[in-house]
């Protein structure tokens, strides 16, 4: 039997069904055995493919997006770079290689990666060279200066929990056990106060999630950005609210039962940015802006372009397929959106317009 998935069997025989939430850290994060511990969770070997590891173009655009903030906000003598969940380091390698384009910009900045997986860490110190960033697995001691933060596809994975809307509170979706098998299960009706607030925009037999270690990621970030500056980019695919079951597992790029296989698949589910920035003051949000429009925004077209004339045959056809894949609307292009964090006082970013 899968070890993993005995262990999970093992607690909820000893202390009752799971909540999602719970489920998903240990297939995900299990030290020994979890999904982000293997050695290939990422990339064409693994469940799923992200943005930047389909063309080095959107990790070039994402750097020059935030080298030009910087010029706009007037060149900060020192400022931190941080990547949240950097996958492989591919994006951050793009980026950075884009962004040497920009006199002083490097000198200036300090680079974190917050990395929870011991084997994508080894990834990403094969990655990235020059300059070395500093790995964290929390964000407690960053550097008291301005902060730019980025999250691509990392508010996916964190840990969700679901509920239904019952007769007049809510129910949550739990993971039980039966011999050898897990299967979800509805607990008893209850007032949960987090999600108080959706009791009107809800009907019964609505699906909601929430994420609990959302807060711990946002309220640090959006105050270092209140305090002493930056911005916080956001992406991710999700809508603004959130509304029905997107709980899902991938292996090999497929959708399988998120029950079936803990440690060897990806769970994921999509992303609330509503509730991202809810209960945020004195902070500006951008509007969310779907993938596809913010990347043309930035110019990708034009920088495709540029790339093309040096390509031929099944080479340029790939490259094609990948922009392709970045922005048509049947493909990532509507799915995923970008949404930025800045000081109200700060310069509006590029590519929300």
């Amino acid at each position: 039997m899968n070890p993993l998935k005995n262990k999970i069997l093992n607690l909820i025989s000893s202390k009752g069904p799971l909540t999602i939430a719970q489920y998903m850290d240990i297939a995900l994060f299990d030290q020994g055995s979890g999904y982000y511990n293997g050695k290939n969770p990422i990339g064409s070997r693994g469940a799923f493919t992200t943005a930047p590891e389909i063309t080095q173009v959107f990790g070039e655009l994402i750097g020059l997006f935030f080298a030009q903030y910087w010029l706009d906000c007037g060149k900060y003598n020192s400022f931190t770079l941080l990547e949240l969940g950097p996958g492989k380091g591919t994006l951050m390698s793009d980026l950075l290689r884009s962004s040497r384009i920009v006199p002083e910009y490097l000198e200036a900045c300090d680079i974190f990666l917050l990395e929870r997986s011991s084997s994508l860490e080894l990834q990403q110190r094969k990655t990235l060279h020059h300059p070395i960033p500093t790995w964290i697995n929390s964000l407690e001691n960053l550097p008291d200066q301005p902060v730019f933060a980025l999250a691509n596809e990392f508010f996916d994975a964190l840990p969700i929990r679901q509920f239904i809307r019952g007769e007049r509170f809510w129910k949550e979706r739990l993971v039980a056990s039966t011999g050898n098998e897990l299967h979800f299960v509805w607990s008893r009706e209850f007032n949960f106060k987090p999600l108080e607030g959706r009791l009107g925009d809800t009907k019964e037999g609505d699906i909601v999630e929430v994420r609990p270690d959302t807060d711990t990621f946002m309220i640090d970030i959006v105050d270092r950005i209140k305090q002493y500056g930056g911005i916080f980019l956001i992406i991710d695919y999700g809508e603004n609210y959130s509304l029905g079951d997107t709980f899902q597992a991938m292996v090999n790029n497929e959708y399988t039962n998120p029950l079936e296989s803990p440690g060897l698949a990806d769970l994921t589910s999509h992303v609330d940015f509503a509730a991202l920035v809810k209960g945020f003051a004195d902070i500006a949000v951008s509007p969310l802006v779907e993938q596809g429009a913010f990347l043309t925004n930035l110019g990708i077209m034009e920088r495709s372009d540029i790339l093309a004339k040096n390509l031929a045959g099944v080479n340029l056809e790939s490259h094609r397929k990948a922009i392709d894949r970045l922005v048509s609307p049947d493909q990532m292009g509507i799915l995923f959106k970008v949404r930025a964090i800045y000081p109200t006082k700060g310069p509006v970013p590029q590519g929300f317009n």
